[in-house]
């Protein structure tokens, strides 16, 4: 039976060479539209290393000078800082608060790309800079690669130490490069190349390894360094001026009302110095409003694609319904010479599935030519390259043999209705 056919292809190769060629073409478009939708989807459900649910930022209106309600005694940088520091201490005290933390363009879905470098013998890496002030960890979950909670992360925080994702050196390199848990465990001496004293760039004193944190739900770039800036020797206490975020977690239970309770205390208790709370935003909220240019352009683009989607699909299938019905008087011919209706619906079905199982083989070929050239790097979606292609191959490969099966099981079947007399004189 198989040679048979193969016999049949080779005798109609003209025919059948177009109908390859047309394979190949949509195979490849089809794979690259899989791939889109799974690496895109993968990225999405990927874990995110934190957590945002409960956690708020509150926005600090700076009282300016012509203000009726400007504090004189408040305007040197000293008493700035010890009035965002009694503003923290306030906040940890309100039942509600479990944790309160100033961050420089530090939080979830801040958009800051600032870098920050540190090295190893002549080994250097580059990772997102995150200043935070102790209870940072805390409120967003961060947590160690050797299960370090986040009470002990915020510790070595306030003993001064730096914080490392344990692929702050292998994810900025090409080359394989050690993690930082591996790194700590050889003795590996670290330096703030950041800085310098005296020629030379100090050894800093690092943490734990901490889970790697993504950038948001469309990204998987996620190599950091977190420390408190006015523990690290080389800035003052007033560090905390420059400090932007001012973030907060609030207990599950407490977690209904909370921005208006928050702003009801603004006024008095969370008015300190020259500062004075003027909004209170989710964390969900802002992650919403940072992706929406994203997800947006990721919506247009599932659209267009499901498009196309369609078009190949009833091209596919318009492709072998013709194909089909041209070849009635080939079915009743068969079916004159005691054929089974199973029989030829066999033989119609397998010549076309078999035909793109031989052309698979160079549609995946070119699949790897364009996962080589990071053709499909879009969102960062720098998956496991042996299972995009051989899942998104695998299943354009199951959506075309099912447009192949339907366009000839229906004008098959159709065509067997015919009786084989009446079949044989159509072209008559």
């Amino acid at each position: 039976m198989k040679k048979k056919l193969l016999r049949q292809m080779l005798n109609e190769w003209r025919t059948n060479v177009w109908l390859a060629i047309e394979f190949l073409v949509v195979s490849v478009v089809l794979w690259y539209i899989c791939d889109y939708f799974y690496a895109s989807m993968r990225t999405y459900f990927a874990p995110l290393g934190f957590e945002y649910d409960h956690c708020y930022e509150l926005t600090m209106y700076d009282i300016p000078e012509t203000s009726p309600e400007y504090r004189p005694e408040y305007a040197n940088d000293s008493a700035q800082a010890e009035a965002r520091y009694e503003i923290l201490r306030r906040l940890k005290q309100m039942p509600e608060i479990e944790a309160a933390a100033y961050s420089n363009n530090a939080r979830p879905f801040n958009g800051s790309n600032s870098g920050f470098t540190m090295g190893y013998d002549s080994v250097s890496g580059n990772g997102l800079r995150r200043f935070v002030t102790p209870d940072f960890p805390i409120i967003y979950r961060y947590r160690g690669v050797n299960g370090e909670s986040p009470e002990e992360l915020a510790r070595q925080l306030e003993e001064g130490k730096v914080l490392l994702s344990d692929n702050f050196f292998s994810a900025s390199s090409r080359d394989p490069r050690p993690s930082v848990n591996e790194l700590k465990a050889t003795g590996k001496k670290f330096q703030l190349t950041e800085y310098t004293v005296d020629g030379e760039h100090p050894e800093a004193s690092v943490g734990s390894a901490m889970v790697p944190v993504r950038y948001d739900q469309f990204n998987t770039w996620s190599s950091f360094m977190m420390m408190d800036p006015c523990r690290d020797g080389f800035h003052s206490r007033e560090a905390i001026m420059y400090h932007n975020e001012l973030t907060v977690r609030v207990r599950p239970e407490h977690d209904h009302d909370i921005a208006a309770k928050l702003m009801a205390a603004a006024p008095d208790y969370l008015h300190v110095g020259n500062n004075l709370l003027t909004n209170v935003s989710s964390l969900d909220d802002i992650r919403r409003n940072f992706q929406r240019s994203t997800t947006t352009q990721l919506r247009n683009y599932s659209a267009g694609m499901g498009f196309m989607m369609i078009n190949i699909f009833l091209g596919l299938l318009g492709t072998f319904w013709f194909r089909t019905q041209q070849r009635v008087n080939e079915i009743a011919i068969r079916r004159v010479n005691g054929a089974t209706r199973r029989g030829i619906f066999g033989r119609l079905i397998g010549e076309g599935v078999l035909l793109l199982a031989l052309v698979t083989p160079l549609a995946v070929a070119a699949d790897c030519l364009l996962t080589h050239y990071d053709i499909c790097a879009y969102y960062g979606a720098h998956h496991s390259t042996a299972l995009r292609i051989a899942v998104c191959a695998g299943t354009s490969f199951v959506l075309m043999a099912l447009m192949v099966i339907a366009g000839i099981w229906f004008p098959a079947r159709r065509a067997m209705r015919i009786e084989p007399a009446q079949a044989l004189s159509i072209d008559n």
